[in-house]
């Protein structure tokens, strides 16, 4: 069996941050990747967009509107989101969770009435990430200083300079607000911190991969 396909079998029995990330940090990439149902879930979840109908104006309406005007728009009904193809662009906003988040984040769907196709490139290059994180540089001070802000509440890491600062959360009703946040946001954790950690300390690039899933609805 060669290396990548056994590797990614390895990758597979692991969580899915940890197999997605593992996949980008060792070069195994794509090769035999298989997620969770409640991975796939979430996926199809970050789809979803809110229905719409259309109202229609009454003539009275009408006749009170600037000339050109249209006479019907859009608005949101009540029903599940429906998944629809695209770019997924803020999985962050709507009711997809951190298996989502946390795995792809941003990516593109094309929808069929019985799959869910999840195209993307898994890197962590974007406009909030630290480009050191890939730059292949051994940085133990930002990984040691990242990795301090992660568990101790009343420190936050600045990702550019690399240094400890006092966070700008306040504290409230008997416990941390930073830490509040930390558990409730969809892109952050303990987890998601120690693999920043991991980054800064790798002497390579990673290397991006390319995914191509196709969930069954």
């Amino acid at each position: 069996m060669p290396v990548k396909r056994l590797a990614g079998k390895i990758f597979n029995m692991l969580p899915d941050r940890v197999n997605m990330f593992g996949r980008y940090m060792t070069g195994v990439g794509a090769e035999g990747l298989e997620l969770d149902r409640s991975t796939e879930k979430a996926l199809i979840a970050a789809t979803e967009v809110q229905p719409t109908v259309t109202r229609v104006l009454s003539p009275v309406e009408r006749a009170g509107l600037p000339e050109g005007m249209p006479a019907s728009f859009q608005i949101p009904a009540y029903g599940p989101g429906i998944p629809t193809s695209g770019p997924v662009t803020n999985p962050y906003y709507n009711e997809a969770n951190k298996d989502a988040t946390q795995t792809l984040g941003r990516f593109n769907a094309e929808v069929t009435p019985d799959t869910v196709r999840v195209i993307d490139t898994y890197d962590m290059v974007n406009d909030v990430e630290d480009p050191d994180l890939v730059s292949g540089k051994f940085q133990p001070r930002k990984a040691m200083n990242n990795l301090i802000a992660a568990f101790d509440h009343s420190k936050t890491f600045d990702q550019k300079s690399g240094d400890l600062i006092e966070p700008k959360f306040k504290q409230n009703e008997g416990y941390n607000t930073k830490s509040k946040m930390q558990d409730d946001s969809p892109a952050l954790s303990k987890a998601t911190s120690l693999a920043r950690s991991l980054m800064y300390l790798a002497p390579w690039k990673p290397k991006a991969y390319d995914v191509d899933y196709t969930i069954q609805r």
